[in-house]
Formats: structure tokens, sequence, C-alpha cells
């Protein structure tokens, strides 16, 4: 006596999903959930990009070589180093008159700065808590699934707990168990014709 099972609706829906899916011209898909890291590393040993790190406070990067944004550096060093401030307008002959003191000397520094250390040449001259790190760029997978919108439900569920999340097409092509369960899912449904 052969005994009937009632397949779940979940699996008729994921059986739908990976028939109407773009597998990216991949055989025997398979989606991942990924976001890029980046790992400290040896100066010109696979390296992504660097940065000009405070190692004193919570090692926030304040300038990344692949962006070329001084902005968050400048500010960096107006509020926390005025003497280092001073000495760099000295320095490059920048004398401009500052009326409300604190406000214009901020500001005159800030956009001098901005335009006129090349911190690519000049990162050794910084003050001392500020350091440069060599990174390189990690892909790590977070998550594998089935389908495409499953991948993408977790994204917009988790974003929140990790850097920019996306989606990468796999190919099971070596998982053969992985590939009869894939295509006993996909069994299950009929794909749809389109008239």
């Amino acid at each position: 006596m052969s005994q009937q099972i009632e397949i779940p609706a979940f699996l008729l829906e994921m059986s739908q999903q990976m028939h109407q899916q773009n597998n990216r011209c991949t055989a025997e898909p398979i989606w991942q959930v990924r976001c890029k890291r980046y790992l400290p590393t040896e100066e010109g040993y696979d390296e992504h990009h660097w940065e000009i790190v405070d190692t004193d406070g919570d090692a926030t990067a304040l300038y990344r070589s692949d962006k070329c944004d001084k902005q968050a550096l400048a500010e960096w060093l107006a509020e926390n180093d005025h003497q280092w401030c001073s000495n760099w307008l000295f320095d490059n002959d920048i004398d401009e008159v500052c009326h409300d003191v604190t406000h214009a000397f901020d500001e005159v520094f800030i956009n001098a700065f901005i335009d006129k250390f090349n911190v690519e040449s000049d990162h050794d001259q910084l003050p001392d808590p500020l350091k440069k790190f060599h990174l390189q760029e990690t892909e790590e997978v977070i998550k594998t699934c089935f389908t495409e919108a499953d991948a993408r439900a977790f994204i917009a569920r988790k974003q929140h707990d990790y850097p920019k999340l996306y989606t990468y097409v796999e190919s099971m092509v070596f998982c053969p168990q992985m590939i009869q369960l894939r295509h006993w899912i996909m069994s299950l449904t009929k794909p749809e014709v389109k008239a």
C-alpha cells in the first residue's frame, strides 16, 4: 500500500520561482547573498585601496584612496589638532585674515587642505594618531538560497546588519545531489508558456 504525501505549498512556490527567475546564463544555479569586506594587507599585495584611519578613535576611515574625498580628513584635523593645522597653513604660506577666529580658521584650513594637500604623497606628514592601512577586497558569502526571491527577501530583511548586500549566481555543476534536488523541485510545476 503506497501512501500519498501532499506536496507543501512552499515547494510549489519555489518550483515556480525557479522556472521564472533569470539564471544569468549559469548552469545549475544557486543564489548567494554576498557582501564585500576589506582586510589589512601589505602594500602592493592584492591591494584594493588604502585608508587613513584615526588609531586613537573608533578606527573610522577618514580618507580612502579609491574615493579621494579629503573632507572628513580635513574636518577631523580642524577638530582634533589645531596646532598641526596652524603649522601646515604657515608652512604653505596660507595667511588669510580670520575675523571670527575659530569658525574662520577651521573654514580656511579645511578649504586650503582640500585644495592643496596631496594625501597620496604627503600622508606621512599627518599627525601621529593617523595611520595609513592597505586593504584587500574580499567577497563574503552570507547566505545561499535556491531562488532569487529568497535571496532578495533575505537582503530586504537583513541589509541593516551588513555592508551593502547583493546577489550572485554560482553554479552547482559539481554537486550532483543538489542538482537532483533542484531538478526534482522544478519538476513539481510546469514552466509558464508565454503567448
